[in-house]
């Protein structure tokens, strides 16, 4: 059997769900995923849907958590069961990621944990304007894996899905200069064939008022791994910090991470777990 380092919040969903995996033990599939959510005050979240996606849409296993916030999932063979995602989604809750491994012919545990549902305040108005503009300016994980369009890399989700970030509205002069990813800027050398070449060099469009630095950034970045892209323009000044006006910031889920010249990649593993 295999699972997450998980905390103590975890253990009694994690005991119970050992036992009926013991239990059934004698007919398996080629792996069994159990699922276990907990909010962040360590109750279990009910009826919850699960799905487990290898890449952006490629779902191979769907479920509901039970009473206790546990799920069984049975994966089919897989040539590659590593970077697997489990996805938990519940109205009310913000979704929750987590990428793990699964061995064929072996149980896997999984925990995810969410923030506990905070009461509901009452609704704040939002101008047409502005409300277009966050539209236009801000993308999150499920409206990338509902498009039909195709994505090799982060760039292809920017320019099919947010084609604003790319020229700005409202009279910017420029288009997406910098970018930042999980909360660290992201700066790359000037190419010394200088900029209009290095612009052409990574596929800027002519009409793309952009730096070639977020688009090599992004071209590293599996569209899978994206957990939320916003865009801040030229009149946002929102933040006081250097190179957030003409920013996009990208942030990955949980268990993903981003380094220069080797793009996003998962360092969440799951360890084997300890003989009771």
């Amino acid at each position: 059997m295999r699972m997450l380092i998980v905390d103590r919040r975890f253990a009694a969903a994690f005991l119970a769900a050992a036992i009926a995996s013991g239990a059934g033990a004698q007919a398996k599939p080629s792996a069994v995923v159990r699922v276990v959510a907990v909010d962040s005050s360590g109750m279990p979240v009910r009826t919850a849907e699960l799905t487990i996606t290898r890449g952006l849409r490629d779902v191979v296993a769907r479920g509901t958590t039970d009473s206790l916030g546990a799920a069984a999932l049975a994966l089919p063979a897989l040539e590659d069961s590593t970077d697997l995602q489990v996805t938990m989604r519940k109205i009310g809750y913000a979704r929750a990621d987590r990428f793990f491994a699964a061995a064929p012919h072996d149980t896997t545990f999984v925990g995810l944990m969410v923030p506990r549902p905070l009461t509901t305040l009452a609704p704040v108005k939002v101008s047409a304007e502005a409300d277009l503009k966050w539209k236009s300016y801000h993308l999150d994980a499920d409206e990338i894996a509902n498009s039909t369009a195709p994505f090799s890399d982060g760039w292809d989700v920017v320019k099919r899905l947010r084609p604003d970030m790319l020229t700005s509205r409202g009279g910017c002069d420029t288009g997406i200069q910098e970018v930042w990813v999980n909360g660290k800027r992201i700066r790359l050398p000037l190419l010394p064939i200088g900029m209009a070449a290095a612009r052409a060099f990574v596929g800027v469009p002519p009409r793309a008022r952009i730096s070639y630095v977020p688009i090599t950034v992004l071209s590293e970045i599996a569209p899978e791994h994206i957990e939320e892209l916003t865009y801040h323009d030229c009149f946002d000044r929102s933040m006081a910090v250097v190179g957030s006006v003409n920013a996009l910031f990208v942030v990955l889920k949980p268990g993903v991470e981003y380094v220069q010249d080797v793009g996003s990649f998962v360092v969440e593993t799951t360890a084997d777990r300890p003989n009771p």
